[in-house]
């Protein structure tokens, strides 16, 4: 089987599990949800690998590695409901996951950035901060013990948000686009999941959080392979 033909059937089997994944969030059918949730980052990793043309990079390792703390932080969070104290490691895996995503959005761009997009950057991380802002301020009464870590992890993925903003102008405008949607809905995911645990429940919570966590895991996969795949046609054409 050649690497083209492996990526599509790494991508269409993703979909299949993504879509299967969202219907238990509807219908609570629990030995679904266990075992297409672990699924999930498994078949987006192959498909991020047999999709990349070229060697391993920095780029390729950091990616990887977060779509493996991810994958350890979906495992840890499904099983919380049998052993509470898994949240916290499931937090954890999942800060481990937004920086290295922070630092690999770093690396996936361009060393000139376009100064035409200063003020559109400057304005964006204002909004950024106001959120991650917003979120703490609503959520610190109802932490408790959980407001240091709590606090710590809207910080970093905030981060992780302005990182991927940082590429405007210094990526290709698709590549841009993917990634930074996709960072915006993994902070919108995250924060659904701190309101819906720490203050009030939200209706359809599951689901909510969910989709928008598997729709921008693959749209930040979907814009590195973007930048990597036009990053090789470039080395090749100047070799």
């Amino acid at each position: 089987m050649n690497k083209p033909t492996f990526s599509k059937i790494a991508q269409y089997s993703f979909y299949v599990i993504s879509i299967a994944n969202l219907l238990t969030q509807v219908i609570h059918i629990e030995w679904l949800d266990m075992l297409t949730k672990p699924l999930l980052m498994i078949t987006l990793l192959i498909f991020y690998l047999a999709s990349r043309s070229g060697k391993a990079s920095n780029t390729s390792m950091l990616i990887t590695g977060a779509l493996v703390f991810s994958w350890l932080g979906d495992v840890l969070l499904m099983l919380q409901n049998k052993v509470d104290s898994l949240f916290i490691f499931g937090l954890g895996a999942f800060l481990c996951a937004h920086i290295l995503y922070s630092i690999a959005y770093q690396f996936a761009k361009n060393q000139e950035q376009d100064p035409r997009y200063s003020s559109y950057i400057k304005t964006r991380i204002v909004f950024l901060l106001l959120i991650g802002g917003a979120l703490i301020y609503m959520l610190y009464p109802s932490l408790g013990e959980m407001r240091i870590p709590v606090i710590i992890y809207t910080i970093v993925i905030i981060s992780m948000g302005i990182s991927a903003l940082l590429r405007r102008g210094r990526t290709t405008e698709k590549s841009f686009i993917f990634i930074y949607s996709g960072a915006l809905l993994f902070i919108m995911s995250d924060a659904m999941l701190g309101i819906n645990k720490f203050l009030n429940p939200l209706v359809q919570a599951r689901l909510l959080i969910m989709a928008t966590y598997i729709v921008a895991q693959f749209l930040i996969v979907k814009g590195i392979l973007i930048h990597e795949n036009i990053e090789k046609e470039a080395d090749a054409t100047l070799s």
